[in-house]
């Protein structure tokens, strides 16, 4: 089952129409041998003075100011876009996660308190008391995710050790199944080491992933981890242990495309922000249409 060129062409123009600038030149890069400098400028408008990334690059959250989880969410897009190290995106990026460090807490806030001044989902609420947003209940997100990038982007970095030490304990004291965002954010540092940490890192993420992911067809309307998330491509480390549910998955996909052309989130902000929310709801399909569309091209699955 492959998704038709009327199909593909219907997406094209959702994305061009309704979608935030970023995700239009980021089409255009990826699909028609658009501009990749001004995907980069697009991307640059969501980065701060102080180096890190907020005004809305995560939906979700309605934070002008920087946060790491939005930072992380800039540096996916930097990587995928191969920015080199020496880049000013990246090396503010970095420079900013180096400053919001919390020796604390031997890592990073996800969001800063004041992420509750603004319209964003519940599961972003900060908990004064805890000292933490509500998702991050465990050290790995989006903690493994950002020692990640310091692998990729900073890898003399003089801690970088000592924090990739940190990140593999976590993993392993983490409670099985490993919950999904969690896994996503081990699976972005795996894609980022060698040797005996790639090793310890894949074997705990491989005990658990048919775990993590429902690979119950019936369930994938609701918020819980789904194949592609964890196999988007088949290079991924964990295709081979979800082949028959990514494929059935991707035939499903091709069928649920919206008759307007777009993918959408299957989840809410549960009538909180009721103004707000569907601002948020229409950046994240064009943010979800393009990384089908993406998903689709990297299995071979778009007519010519």
């Amino acid at each position: 089952m492959k998704l038709t060129s009327d199909q593909w062409n219907t997406a094209a123009a959702y994305i061009k129409t309704y979608a935030r600038p970023i995700e239009q030149k980021l089409f255009s890069f990826y699909f028609e041998e658009g501009s990749k400098e001004e995907a980069i400028i697009e991307l640059a408008e969501f980065q701060n003075l102080d180096g890190g990334f907020g005004n809305c690059i995560e939906p979700d959250f309605r934070l002008d100011n920087s946060s790491p989880m939005a930072t992380t969410v800039g540096l996916q897009h930097a990587k995928d876009l191969k920015l080199p190290s020496e880049h000013p995106i990246v090396q503010k990026a970095m420079s900013y996660l180096q400053d919001t460090y919390d020796e604390k807490i031997n890592g990073w806030h996800a969001v800063p308190e004041e992420v509750n001044l603004v319209p964003h989902a519940p599961w972003w609420h900060f908990d004064s008391e805890k000292g933490h947003s509500g998702v991050q209940t465990t050290w790995a997100n989006p903690n493994a995710e950002i020692v990640g990038y310091f692998h990729l982007f900073s890898p003399e970095h003089p801690r970088l050790k000592e924090w990739t030490g940190k990140a593999v304990t976590e993993l392993k004291n983490l409670s099985h199944p490993i919950e999904m965002h969690d896994f996503l954010c081990y699976d972005r540092l795996l894609s980022e080491v060698k040797g005996e940490t790639e090793s310890k890192i894949y074997k705990i993420l491989s005990s658990s992933v048919r775990k993590t992911v429902c690979t119950d067809p019936s369930r994938w309307n609701e918020y819980i981890a789904k194949p592609l998330q964890v196999a988007n491509r088949p290079a991924s480390p964990f295709y081979k242990a979800l082949e028959e549910e990514v494929h059935v998955q991707l035939n499903v996909e091709i069928g649920a495309q919206h008759q307007k052309g777009y993918w959408q989130p299957n989840w809410s902000w549960f009538g909180q922000y009721d103004e707000t929310w569907p601002i948020a709801e229409k950046e994240w399909g064009g943010i979800l249409t393009l990384g089908m569309l993406q998903v689709l091209k990297a299995y071979e699955r778009v007519e010519c």
